[in-house]
């Protein structure tokens, strides 16, 4: 933080946290409204150099957040994001979220982070002038891991298959518990691991058979309120 408050000159700035906690959660796209704040030279060398001292403190404080904040509990994480450090499109996806902040991280970064560097043909255009980053993310939140078919690569699939469990994990958990369904006999892990590979409903239908049937019916009504709230947002 102190290195970007030093780069943006706002040491004795009277609204200082405001636009650090700005940056920090939205990126440099922030400063746009604050351009009063600054001097003509300072805002204009921040919004416009990308290899300046902004950006270089901006990439270097949201990949400490990668790794402190999603990957202190997932060390596969930490070992991906090491291995793919020098992968061409590493610097584009840092820049994107130093640019950006958190807005196309969605509801599960650690998944869109994974997704942003395994998928190397995506660039900023996918984002804003195409939905094809948006349509990757309802296809692979709603039917898992099956419905992208590029993955022959059984190391990238693994990583793709422990970041959708991030995802599903607590959304899955929590509709289970909602319809009173007991974890026994492993069954939570056993419904995760199915459903990031198959999606909500083919994946539970591997575990229908170990739940009471009414608490299922109520599981799937659950589920389809769960997915048109999310696909509303």
């Amino acid at each position: 933080k102190n290195e970007i408050i030093r780069a943006l000159d706002l040491e004795e700035h009277e609204i200082k946290d405001t636009i650090i906690n700005d940056l920090l959660e939205n990126g440099r796209q922030s400063l746009h409204k604050y351009e009063e704040e600054f001097a003509p030279d300072v805002y204009t060398a921040a919004i416009n150099e990308n290899d300046g001292k902004l950006m270089k403190s901006l990439k270097k404080y949201f990949e400490q957040q990668w790794k402190i904040k999603y990957g202190s509990s997932n060390q596969w994480l930490i070992s991906f994001l090491e291995e793919y450090k020098d992968a061409v499109n590493y610097d584009s996806v840092l820049k994107r979220t130093a640019e950006y902040g958190n807005k196309y991280l969605k509801d599960c970064p650690i998944l869109s982070i994974v997704l942003q560097l395994l998928f190397a043909g995506i660039d900023d255009k996918f984002f804003d002038e195409t939905n094809v980053f948006n349509d990757l993310w309802c296809a692979i939140t709603n039917n898992g891991l099956k419905s992208i078919e590029k993955f022959s690569d059984n190391k990238k699939r693994s990583i793709l298959l422990q970041a959708l469990r991030e995802y599903y994990r607590p959304k899955l958990f929590e509709l289970l518990e909602k319809s009173k369904i007991t974890d026994r006999d492993n069954l939570y892990e056993l419904a995760l691991d199915n459903v990031a590979e198959y999606g909500w409903f083919q994946g539970l239908q591997a575990v229908e058979k170990r739940i009471i049937k009414k608490y299922f019916k109520i599981l799937l009504e659950n589920i389809s309120v769960s997915s048109d709230a999310s696909r509303k947002q």
